[in-house]
């Protein structure tokens, strides 16, 4: 499904905005998001909105540890 998600344009959209700007993206979209650190994780796509400096800079996958 990540996949999917991560050939959406919408998501290859947020490369480079806010953090803020991507959290509100997401939640007019209903996907869920959770914000720490240098990071959006998107839990039900298990992807990494990555940030630098406030800008959104790359999206990576990551997998649930069992």
């Amino acid at each position: 499904m990540s996949c999917q998600l991560t050939a959406d344009p919408m998501i290859k959209h947020l490369i480079g905005l806010s953090r803020h700007h991507c959290a509100q993206i997401l939640s007019s979209q209903g996907v869920g998001s959770i914000e720490f650190g240098h990071w959006l994780a998107i839990p039900s796509q298990q992807l990494l909105l990555v940030f630098r400096h406030q800008q959104c800079v790359a999206i990576d996958e990551y997998r649930l540890a069992a």
